[in-house]
């Protein structure tokens, strides 16, 4: 198939606008997202009530599909992008205003909108540019990771200091140079929709299913991680700097399988490498449940990195194998909604149950579960050559 090229800017080579973006990506969210909820607490909101406003996201996430479907029939990638960025911006900086729950939910309600189509389409692009010019995905998706565990714990440095006030103005901020680097991402090549099969055509795959499926149960775990794991330092008596440092030591060892995740899955194959992350995962959440120590938690967290670091790039780089350029951004939005979409719709209340009725430490319980429900599934699939 003829490959239409991009003219990128001078200076800058596909390698380097992949690992600019996912830096400056994740330098921003680290800079609010590992603390809105704390800040939420602060303000008197319930587990229940943040549990449902955690909710709000993934619920949105349900519009990536219909967003990256537009932005794949148009040829409008980078476009929707862009405006999706500058609105999430301008949401932020009016967040800080509000304390009470119903004008934070509206807010947050705008956000999730914005945030929705974010994650499928940069991942779509950035991850056929390293297909189209033979580059190693997970060596630019790390520089997301160093920017996240950098941003987080500096941040979370800063907030203790200063109050959680200022982190929606840098949240800001820093979505600016992000909204220029994007117009830089390769849009793909126009001629891959001339022979393009209908949508319906990728649900046909019944190892696409069951991929979707497996990232969608770990997905619960991550959810519940992410929207209780600073809580629950919180509540084993730790401060922002604690939760920042989960974040970082998580985020660092993230770095490290990335690189090297592409090596282990040639040796393991996709799956097993994908049932090994799962594992790690695993056994970093029982460790929050047996070692109840807030000093743990940081040391801790450095499993939960490396399985992370190995399964979001291999999940990506397998989607990415197994569906048409044509329909590149909706095939990363089934992906996105069953991570983050589908699964935190359920993490959510369903966790804030568990931490209000039963205890912090037994929303964890719940991720072990559903990560060892993920891995069957993916050892049957596998195990019936449903993935090869």
């Amino acid at each position: 198939m003829l490959i239409e090229q991009t003219v990128l800017p001078k200076g800058l080579k596909p390698a380097r606008i992949g690992s600019l973006y996912y830096l400056i990506s994740f330098l921003c969210s680290g800079s609010y997202g590992p603390f809105i909820y704390v800040y939420f607490s602060e303000l008197g909101l319930s587990g229940e009530q943040i549990g449902w406003l955690a909710s709000l996201s993934p619920l949105m996430m349900l519009l990536a599909l219909p967003i990256a479907s537009l932005a794949d029939r148009k040829h409008w990638r980078v476009r929707i992008l862009q405006s999706a960025l500058a609105g999430l911006g301008i949401t932020l900086l009016i967040l800080r205003i509000p304390k009470t729950f119903g004008w934070i939910a509206g807010l947050m309600l705008f956000v999730a909108i914005f945030s929705s189509p974010l994650m499928s389409i940069s991942d779509s692009l950035i991850a056929r540019m390293a297909q189209r010019h033979k580059l190693n995905y997970g060596s630019m998706r790390l520089w997301g990771s160093i920017g996240f565990a950098t941003s987080a714990l500096i941040f979370g440095a800063l907030w203790q200091v200063l109050g959680f006030k200022p982190m929606f103005i840098v949240g800001s901020l820093l979505l600016l140079p992000l909204i220029w680097l994007a117009g830089k991402l390769e849009e793909g090549p126009q001629s891959a929709l001339k022979d393009r099969k209908p949508v319906f055509e990728l649900f046909r795959d019944t190892g696409l299913v069951l991929l979707l499926l497996a990232t969608f149960l770990a997905g619960i775990s991550n959810s519940l991680s992410m929207t209780f794991g600073g809580i629950y330092a919180r509540w084993l008596g730790g401060g922002n700097f604690l939760v920042g440092a989960m974040i970082a030591f998580a985020g660092y060892s993230e770095i490290l399988t990335m690189f090297y995740g592409e090596h282990i899955a040639r040796r393991l194959r996709g799956p097993n490498t994908v049932i090994l992350a799962y594992g790690l995962m695993a056994i970093a959440y029982l460790g929050y449940i047996l070692l109840a120590n807030p000093q743990a938690l940081p040391f801790l967290s450095i499993l939960k990195g490396l399985g992370y670091g190995l399964w979001f790039p291999i999940t990506v780089r397998m989607v990415t194998e197994r569906t048409p350029e044509a329909w590149a951004s909706t095939a990363q939005s089934l992906l996105a909604i069953c991570m983050f979409g589908l699964a935190p719709i359920v993490a959510g209340p369903l966790g804030g149950w568990i931490h209000d009725a039963i205890s912090p430490a037994a929303v964890f319980g719940l991720g072990v579960i559903t990560l060892g429900m993920a891995a069957l599934v993916l050892w049957l699939a596998s195990l019936r050559g449903k993935l090869a």
